[in-house]
Protein backbone atom coordinates (compact mmCIF):
# COMPACT_ATOMS: atom_id res chain seq x y z
CA UNK A 1 0.00 0.00 0.00
CA UNK A 2 0.88 3.74 -1.08
CA UNK A 3 2.51 5.92 1.56
CA UNK A 4 -0.50 8.40 0.94
CA UNK A 5 -3.28 5.15 1.30
CA UNK A 6 -1.70 5.01 4.70
CA UNK A 7 -2.05 8.05 5.81
CA UNK A 8 -5.68 8.48 4.52
CA UNK A 9 -6.79 5.31 6.53
CA UNK A 10 -5.00 6.14 9.40
CA UNK A 11 -7.43 9.15 9.97
CA UNK A 12 -9.95 6.73 11.02
CA UNK A 13 -8.80 5.35 13.98
CA UNK A 14 -8.03 8.94 15.28
CA UNK A 15 -11.27 9.37 14.01
CA UNK A 16 -12.54 6.91 16.52
CA UNK A 17 -10.61 7.98 19.19
CA UNK A 18 -11.60 11.32 19.07
CA UNK A 19 -15.37 10.43 19.45
CA UNK A 20 -14.38 8.69 21.92
CA UNK A 21 -12.51 11.24 23.68
CA UNK A 22 -16.03 13.48 23.46
CA UNK A 23 -17.55 11.04 25.64
CA UNK A 24 -14.95 11.78 28.73
CA UNK A 25 -16.57 14.07 31.09
CA UNK A 26 -13.36 16.50 31.43
CA UNK A 27 -12.65 19.13 29.91
CA UNK A 28 -8.88 18.93 29.65
CA UNK A 29 -9.00 16.05 28.33
CA UNK A 30 -11.54 17.47 25.30
CA UNK A 31 -8.75 19.83 24.64
CA UNK A 32 -6.77 16.88 23.88
CA UNK A 33 -9.57 15.84 21.67
CA UNK A 34 -9.42 18.92 20.11
CA UNK A 35 -5.62 18.94 19.04
CA UNK A 36 -6.30 15.48 17.82
CA UNK A 37 -8.99 17.00 15.58
CA UNK A 38 -6.88 19.76 14.36
CA UNK A 39 -4.27 16.77 13.13
CA UNK A 40 -7.28 14.53 11.71
CA UNK A 41 -8.02 17.63 9.44
CA UNK A 42 -4.39 18.45 8.68
CA UNK A 43 -3.68 14.37 7.41
CA UNK A 44 -6.62 15.27 5.12
CA UNK A 45 -4.37 17.58 3.53
CA UNK A 46 -1.04 15.91 3.62
CA UNK A 47 -2.04 12.25 2.07
CA UNK A 48 -3.31 14.31 -0.87
CA UNK A 49 0.21 16.64 -0.70
CA UNK A 50 2.39 13.29 -0.16
CA UNK A 51 0.31 11.67 -3.29
CA UNK A 52 1.06 14.50 -5.35
CA UNK A 53 4.84 14.96 -4.55
CA UNK A 54 5.49 10.64 -4.27
CA UNK A 55 3.19 10.40 -7.70
CA UNK A 56 0.97 8.48 -6.01
CA UNK A 57 -2.29 9.85 -7.45
CA UNK A 58 -4.68 6.73 -7.74
CA UNK A 59 -8.23 5.78 -8.47
CA UNK A 60 -7.90 3.56 -5.22
CA UNK A 61 -6.23 6.86 -3.78
CA UNK A 62 -9.20 9.25 -4.59
CA UNK A 63 -12.09 6.81 -3.53
CA UNK A 64 -10.50 6.00 -0.16
CA UNK A 65 -10.07 9.61 0.54
CA UNK A 66 -13.61 10.42 -0.11
CA UNK A 67 -14.63 7.98 2.02
CA UNK A 68 -13.11 8.77 4.75
CA UNK A 69 -14.10 12.30 3.93
CA UNK A 70 -17.80 10.75 4.62
CA UNK A 71 -16.64 9.05 7.19
CA UNK A 72 -15.90 11.92 9.62
CA UNK A 73 -17.92 14.57 8.68
CA UNK A 74 -21.04 12.10 9.04
CA UNK A 75 -19.83 10.68 12.56
CA UNK A 76 -19.01 14.04 13.82
CA UNK A 77 -22.46 15.14 12.90
CA UNK A 78 -23.73 12.33 14.48
CA UNK A 79 -22.08 12.53 17.29
CA UNK A 80 -22.44 16.48 18.17
CA UNK A 81 -26.19 15.38 17.35
CA UNK A 82 -26.20 13.12 20.39
CA UNK A 83 -24.53 15.86 22.68
CA UNK A 84 -27.33 18.25 21.69
CA UNK A 85 -25.07 20.72 19.88
CA UNK A 86 -26.73 19.56 16.24
CA UNK A 87 -30.03 19.69 15.17
CA UNK A 88 -31.17 16.01 13.62
CA UNK A 89 -31.68 17.43 10.57
CA UNK A 90 -27.56 18.57 9.61
CA UNK A 91 -26.72 15.47 9.78
CA UNK A 92 -29.93 14.00 8.13
CA UNK A 93 -29.33 16.35 5.52
CA UNK A 94 -25.09 15.15 5.22
CA UNK A 95 -26.00 11.77 4.78
CA UNK A 96 -28.90 12.17 2.00
CA UNK A 97 -26.27 13.99 0.13
CA UNK A 98 -23.84 11.37 0.90
CA UNK A 99 -25.71 8.73 -0.80
CA UNK A 100 -26.71 10.63 -3.44
CA UNK A 101 -23.64 12.52 -4.44
CA UNK A 102 -21.40 9.03 -4.11
CA UNK A 103 -23.87 6.75 -5.62
CA UNK A 104 -23.65 9.20 -9.12
CA UNK A 105 -20.00 9.52 -8.80
CA UNK A 106 -19.89 5.78 -8.72
CA UNK A 107 -21.39 5.63 -11.96
CA UNK A 108 -19.51 7.84 -13.72
CA UNK A 109 -16.28 6.09 -12.24
CA UNK A 110 -18.02 2.98 -13.70
CA UNK A 111 -17.47 5.33 -17.09
CA UNK A 112 -14.18 6.33 -16.43
CA UNK A 113 -14.68 9.12 -15.34
CA UNK A 114 -13.39 10.91 -12.15
CA UNK A 115 -15.40 12.51 -9.09
CA UNK A 116 -14.13 15.69 -10.57
CA UNK A 117 -13.39 14.83 -13.81
CA UNK A 118 -17.12 14.26 -14.58
CA UNK A 119 -18.57 17.85 -14.22
CA UNK A 120 -18.66 19.23 -17.96
CA UNK A 121 -20.84 22.81 -16.72
CA UNK A 122 -18.51 25.86 -15.53
CA UNK A 123 -20.46 26.73 -12.93
CA UNK A 124 -19.78 22.59 -11.58
CA UNK A 125 -16.41 22.79 -12.32
CA UNK A 126 -15.77 25.69 -10.29
CA UNK A 127 -18.32 24.67 -7.31
CA UNK A 128 -17.21 20.87 -6.91
CA UNK A 129 -14.09 20.82 -9.14
CA UNK A 130 -11.67 24.00 -8.46
CA UNK A 131 -9.23 24.01 -5.36
CA UNK A 132 -10.49 26.79 -3.92
CA UNK A 133 -14.46 25.53 -3.54
CA UNK A 134 -12.63 22.39 -2.32
CA UNK A 135 -10.74 24.40 0.09
CA UNK A 136 -13.10 26.63 1.23
CA UNK A 137 -15.73 24.18 2.09
CA UNK A 138 -13.13 21.48 3.96
CA UNK A 139 -11.85 24.63 5.78
CA UNK A 140 -15.80 25.47 6.42
CA UNK A 141 -15.99 21.65 7.81
CA UNK A 142 -12.75 22.33 9.76
CA UNK A 143 -13.58 25.53 11.02
CA UNK A 144 -17.62 24.34 12.45
CA UNK A 145 -16.28 21.02 13.74
CA UNK A 146 -13.08 22.34 15.73
CA UNK A 147 -15.68 25.30 17.02
CA UNK A 148 -18.26 22.75 18.20
CA UNK A 149 -15.36 20.29 20.15
CA UNK A 150 -14.81 23.37 21.76
CA UNK A 151 -17.87 24.74 22.99
CA UNK A 152 -18.16 21.21 24.48
CA UNK A 153 -14.91 21.16 25.93
CA UNK A 154 -15.20 24.46 27.68
CA UNK A 155 -18.96 24.03 28.57
CA UNK A 156 -17.71 21.44 31.20
CA UNK A 157 -16.14 23.85 32.78
CA UNK A 158 -18.54 26.10 32.76
CA UNK A 159 -21.87 25.52 31.16
CA UNK A 160 -22.84 29.31 30.35
CA UNK A 161 -20.59 29.10 27.55
CA UNK A 162 -23.14 27.58 25.57
CA UNK A 163 -25.19 30.72 25.54
CA UNK A 164 -22.51 32.38 23.79
CA UNK A 165 -21.28 30.21 21.84
CA UNK A 166 -24.25 28.47 19.88
CA UNK A 167 -25.31 31.06 18.07
CA UNK A 168 -21.92 31.33 16.26
CA UNK A 169 -22.41 27.98 16.18
CA UNK A 170 -25.32 27.50 14.32
CA UNK A 171 -24.43 30.62 12.07
CA UNK A 172 -21.46 28.24 10.84
CA UNK A 173 -23.53 24.65 10.79
CA UNK A 174 -25.83 26.78 8.19
CA UNK A 175 -22.76 27.82 6.34
CA UNK A 176 -21.67 24.11 6.21
CA UNK A 177 -24.84 22.71 5.11
CA UNK A 178 -25.54 25.33 2.72
CA UNK A 179 -22.03 24.76 0.91
CA UNK A 180 -22.78 20.76 1.07
CA UNK A 181 -25.90 21.34 -0.62
CA UNK A 182 -25.01 24.28 -3.10
CA UNK A 183 -21.75 21.87 -3.80
CA UNK A 184 -24.26 18.94 -4.32
CA UNK A 185 -26.64 20.31 -6.65
CA UNK A 186 -23.95 20.37 -9.94
CA UNK A 187 -23.25 16.58 -9.48
CA UNK A 188 -26.41 15.81 -9.81
CA UNK A 189 -27.01 18.02 -12.94
CA UNK A 190 -23.76 16.90 -14.46
CA UNK A 191 -24.46 13.52 -13.91
CA UNK A 192 -27.37 13.04 -15.40
CA UNK A 193 -25.62 12.75 -18.70
CA UNK A 194 -24.43 9.29 -17.43
CA UNK A 195 -27.69 7.84 -17.54
CA UNK A 196 -28.82 8.86 -20.73
CA UNK A 197 -28.34 6.42 -23.71
CA UNK A 198 -25.66 6.90 -26.05
CA UNK A 199 -24.35 9.54 -23.80
CA UNK A 200 -21.52 10.06 -21.44
CA UNK A 201 -19.55 6.91 -23.39
CA UNK A 202 -15.97 7.23 -23.98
Amino acid sequence: MSLANTITLARLPLLLLLVALLFVPHWQVQLVGLGLLIILFLLDWFDGFVARLRNEVTEMGAVLDVALDRAVENILWITFMYLGLVPLWVPIVFLIRSFVVDGMRGVALSRRKSGFGMMHSPWGRFLVASRFMRAFYGLAKAVVFCLLYLTHALALKDPRVLVTLQPLNQILILLTVGLCVLRGIPVILDGRIYFTPGKGQE
